[in-house]
């Protein structure tokens, strides 16, 4: 049998936890990269019959709204 005081003991456990930690949030870094979503300006859509904002990630101008269903045109705004 290994011998193991209490400071190795809890040495461990607060490693572990660290590692998992820090596993966790370099998995989720990777994740949000990979899905590739950003709020642009120009692909930002709002309903006009629900109000309800939503974000389209190719470069569509004519979609549906995900909460009522309705067609959404994106507007091009003159600065």
């Amino acid at each position: 049998m290994l011998p193991f005081s209490f400071a190795d003991g809890l040495f461990f456990y607060a490693a572990l936890w660290l590692i998992l930690i820090i596993f966790l949030w370099l998995r989720e870094l990777h994740r949000n990269r990979r899905s590739g979503w950003e709020l642009v300006k120009g692909r930002l859509f709002n309903c006009s019959s629900c109000h309800h904002s939503f974000i389209v990630k190719d470069s569509r101008n004519v979609v549906r709204c995900p909460k009522c269903n309705a067609m959404c045109i994106l507007r091009k705004h003159r600065n």
